[in-house]
């Protein structure tokens, strides 16, 4: 093989180490995702505890 063909390999090398992905950044997007998802299904699951009480006191019978 040429000295020069050797070369380029290197080079290539070096230049795709630079592209190394950001383990960091993909944890961290993960989790603010789940904390999203978690805050939206509280969110949820008050309003549908919210709505149960409603009905509980428009069905359940006066006392007077």
């Amino acid at each position: 093989m040429p000295q020069s063909f050797l070369g380029k390999t290197q080079s290539i090398n070096k230049d795709l180490s630079m592209f190394k992905p950001n383990y960091s950044f993909e944890k961290r997007q993960k989790e603010l995702a789940k904390k999203k998802k978690k805050e939206e299904k509280k969110q949820r699951k008050l309003e549908r505890q919210k709505t149960t009480v409603e009905e509980n006191k428009d069905t359940a019978p006066s006392e007077e």
